[in-house]
């Protein structure tokens, strides 16, 4: 099967990247498969040629929430307030999401804020593309 890019994109979007927590997106080469793997529930494909895909959060880093505070100081400082506010009630990962949704942010700062995830995808895809195709 092909993997498209979409597919990668959907995989390293959700990948918690944490084998021996909550478990890890991986590729295997032998069978040109995207699977889901765990310390807890290993998969069969762990035994054949396989790479680790990137992931866009990995559980316990931040990496999101501390873009996203540093992506906000251009706002106004007014607007960076009330989030942090919020973020401090709720927490970061809630202030980046859409307040339909619970979060904070209105249509137009999200749209702002996914076209650096979507960029930040794109450069993990290919990452991951260059990965799957080097030869071990």
């Amino acid at each position: 099967m092909t993997i498209t890019d979409r597919m990668l994109i959907g995989a390293i979007a959700g990948n918690p990247a944490a084998y021996k927590g909550a478990g890890e997106y991986r590729y295997c080469r032998t069978e040109q498969q995207i699977y889901f793997t765990s310390a807890n529930d290993p998969h069969p494909f762990d035994e054949l040629d396989w790479v680790s895909l990137p992931s866009l959060n990995p559980d316990g880093s931040n990496i999101l929430s501390r873009a996203f505070q540093r992506f906000i100081t251009h706002w106004p400082l007014e607007r960076q307030h009330e989030l942090e506010h919020f973020a401090l009630k709720k927490g970061w990962d809630m202030a980046m999401e859409l307040k339909y949704g619970g979060g904070a942010l209105e249509d137009h700062e999200a749209s702002e804020w996914q076209e650096i995830i979507n960029a930040r995808l794109e450069q993990l895809m290919k990452q991951a593309r260059s990965q799957i195709d080097k030869e071990e």
